[in-house]
């Protein structure tokens, strides 16, 4: 839209793959291809150096760090002269960076492994254990690998892999900047715990796309249907639709889980071509992506139309051509992945078509091709792909033929209206693709149209479109511009 608003035993962790399985009736599976990576790497940084240092040995993190390299796990020995204590009061955690790799360079969503890699001596009593965590970006929590109650007090442990509970997705322990946070946690009593190493190994799968390789991507058949709501932050969960399309960053991984108990595949929409300054992300675009340098950017002839309002809430057409805007793009699509979508809507994803005109006013004017929005476009799919997420194309219906066979449904807005439909049956319906439209009574515009009910073709749903069965497309009529469940005019289905 343009104006929306135990300690463990070593063992190796089998991990579940990160994506829902597909229902039985659904459209054939695409399988991504993958080649597999390991390395270990170094914490980065520690969010706190306090309390971890009761000993008065000096260096802290730092001794520890150094002395992860120097004194290998597995080798059986006890570096005593260089272990650092973590006191009972220790909170802090440390942070390891995908970044750190050089073996490869996967996204957050291709780690497939996540492993802590250390050796230790301390407390193993009930009321003086310590526990290792992970924490879990996806739900904001920490997730307990191993403990050390029952090993005996003060026993040197020279070599533990503690790795992921089976039931746990390792690419829900990476941020969208590549950030995997690990803490040791105390239980009761006042013994330290005493470490000389602390290491991470990661493990990936990376290649056609990327991902794990048994991902599946989700289908979206024709004959779908939907519900479409990107004002709500929640919607009741029996409405009469197997898809619900919500906002990205309004929708709560709570909520998204709670559509998917229902029974409901989950697309999340954000903007693709344009910069919204109220957006929780906003400070990550810079303003040269947006404005260009030395322009009045509350004037800018890069603002999308008239949509700004008093006090804020403004938005500005993107050169999408920039490397920080796919930046900011990966970003949101890992998001979408960590907070449990099954699909992306990238919406103003045909900002081009809005550069050949004379007028600048709600136009992109950024010299955008056809080929930049075509290169583009591809981009977002591949993405969103290697992160196992569906994709739908959203409008551009001039680059349809061209882009359909990269996407795996289609959304469109008034394709009835202008008589813009057939293109979608050619290239989408024809291959068991599900085209979703949306109709308004009054658009964003504020012109009206006489909706009362589905003429022209009438129970085929395609308004004045010849060629189209019944299914074909499935579409929403709504009142107002306003995309809300409970703004429904009708369903044409």
């Amino acid at each position: 839209m343009l104006n929306r608003s135990s300690w463990l035993v070593p063992c190796l962790a089998l991990l579940l793959p990160g994506c829902m399985p597909l229902e039985a009736d659904d459209a054939p599976q695409t399988q991504q291809q993958a080649l597999p990576g390991s390395e270990v790497i170094d914490f980065a940084s520690a969010s706190t150096l306090a309390n971890t240092d009761a000993s008065g040995k000096s260096g802290g993190m730092a001794v520890l760090k150094t002395n992860s390299a120097n004194c290998t796990v597995g080798a059986y020995a006890d570096c005593y002269a260089q272990y650092i204590e973590f006191s009972p009061s220790y909170t802090g955690y440390l942070t390891f960076k995908l970044s750190s790799l050089t073996q490869a360079a996967p996204t957050p969503a291709q780690i497939t492994q996540l492993q802590l890699l250390t050796k230790y001596q301390g407390p193993g009593v009930a009321t003086s254990y310590y526990q290792w965590q992970l924490y879990r970006f996806s739900t904001s929590s920490w997730v307990t690998l191993a403990n050390s109650q029952g090993r005996g007090d003060w026993v040197w442990t020279p070599a533990l892999t503690l790795g992921l509970p089976a039931t746990e997705a390792a690419s829900n322990f990476v941020s969208s900047t590549g950030d995997i946070r690990a803490r040791l946690v105390k239980g009761a009593g006042t013994d330290a715990a005493q470490l000389d190493s602390l290491r991470l190994q990661v493990s990936w799968d990376v290649g056609g796309g990327g991902g794990d390789p048994t991902c599946t991507l989700p289908a979206f058949p024709k004959g779908t249907t939907w519900m479409w709501d990107l004002e709500h932050a929640s919607i009741p969960t029996n409405l009469n639709a197997q898809v619900y399309v919500v906002d990205l960053f309004n929708t709560t991984p709570m909520k998204i889980q709670e559509y998917k108990n229902a029974g409901k595949k989950v697309v999340c929409y954000f903007s693709a071509g344009t910069f919204e300054d109220w957006r929780d992300d906003a400070n990550q675009f810079p303003q040269d992506t947006y404005c260009t340098p030395g322009e009045n950017c509350a004037q800018s002839v890069h603002i999308l139309g008239d949509w700004c309002t008093a006090g804020g809430g403004c938005e500005w057409w993107l050169d999408h051509r920039k490397p920080a805007v796919r930046t900011v793009m990966t970003s949101r699509m890992q998001l979408a992945k960590d907070k449990g979508c099954d699909a992306v809507e990238p919406d103003n994803v045909d900002g081009y078509s809005h550069d050949d005109e004379i007028n600048c006013t709600d136009q992109a004017c950024w010299g955008l091709t056809a080929s930049n929005q075509l290169d583009y476009n591809r981009w977002l799919a591949t993405t969103a792909h290697s992160l196992c997420l569906g994709i739908a194309l959203k409008n551009d219906v001039d680059q349809v033929p061209a882009l359909a066979d990269a996407f795996d449904f289609a959304i469109n807005e008034e394709c009835q209206k202008y008589n813009e439909c057939g293109v979608y049956k050619t290239a989408f319906t024809n291959n068991n693709k599900a085209v979703f439209n949306a109709e308004y009574r009054k658009d964003s515009s504020g012109e009206t149209t006489g909706w009362t009910s589905c003429t022209g073709t009438g129970a085929t749903c395609a308004c004045g479109e010849s060629g189209f069965a019944q299914g074909d497309l499935r579409t929403l009529v709504f009142t107002t511009a306003s995309v809300r469940y409970d703004n429904l005019l009708f369903t044409c289905w």
